[in-house]
């Protein structure tokens, strides 16, 4: 069951487990999703590492405030978090809006990161694509963003063959508020990362799906290329929820990725893996 606190003024959901004493892991969702969408990691992940999932404003358990968000709100956020916890330090795992905020902290917020692992994201939008999508959520709400939603996230092959997946991942997707999702995709909007990003200097890992169709694979590259000694990694016959639809592989790779950084063999050049 999560936990409620009051986070830089908003009502947040979180939860912390894992063994006391080990390095701590955030987990950041993306837009619509909230921290369901890492059913898949907690078991693995939760064993070796203190594992804390939160629910972006306005998405799952999280309050929302009206208006355009941004990315450094959502990372006021994250570190009101991890200063109400006590928490001086994470590994940062993000899957697309939640991977846009680990860039913006990986910039902004050094210090208070071990690493990042960005899933399926991107530097850059196309603004007025996001700026009709904030407009159609504040005119009508969610619900008819479900079904195209659900599209992108997963391959024609996963949807077919997952019923109950995708079932759960509609009612994820309704649990957004309106001004959660209108304020987040504002959010996305405006972001303008492929400038700032060259100056991280953390360990960096890229996942891209193959055949993701939201955060296609040159943008990933373009990131891992952009990112100083960044490891790209492509998981095959996925799309926009990598660590869904290829869980073992995604959970093994961060994994190897998080341990090889907590103890100093986490190489510093770029790496191309295809998974």
């Amino acid at each position: 069951m999560p936990s409620f606190s009051v986070i830089n003024g908003v009502r947040t959901a979180w939860s912390l487990i894992g063994p006391e004493d080990a390095p701590v892991v955030l987990l950041a969702n993306g837009l619509a999703a909230d921290s369901a969408m890492w059913d898949p990691q907690v078991e693995a992940f939760s064993r070796a590492y203190r594992l804390l999932r939160y629910d972006i404003r306005g998405h799952g358990g999280s309050d929302a405030t009206p208006g355009d968000y941004s990315l450094a709100l959502l990372s006021d956020d994250v570190v009101a978090l991890l200063d109400a916890l006590s928490i001086e330090r994470v590994h940062l795992v993000g899957c697309s809006l939640g991977a846009m905020v680990g860039q913006f902290m990986g910039v902004h917020h050094p210090s208070r990161l071990l690493s990042l692992s960005l899933c399926a994201t991107s530097s850059e939008a196309p603004r007025p694509v996001w700026e009709a999508r904030v407009a159609a959520v504040r005119a009508q709400g969610v619900s008819p963003q479900v079904e195209a939603t659900i599209d992108r996230w997963f391959t024609p092959a996963f949807r077919d063959s997952h019923l109950d997946t995708m079932d759960r991942m509609r009612e994820m997707v309704l649990r957004t508020t309106q001004d959660g999702y209108a304020g987040c995709a504002a959010a996305i909007r405006d972001m303008t990362l492929s400038s700032i990003i060259p100056a991280i200097e953390l360990p960096t890992l890229v996942v891209a799906g193959e055949l993701d169709l939201s955060t296609p694979l040159p943008i990933l590259e373009r990131i891992a290329d952009t990112i100083p000694g960044a490891v790209l990694m492509t998981v095959a016959d996925t799309a926009h929820m990598p660590t869904i639809e290829q869980p073992e592989v995604c959970n093994r790779a961060i994994i190897d990725f998080l341990q090889s950084v907590d103890d100093g063999t986490v190489r510093d050049r770029a790496q191309r893996i295809r998974a």
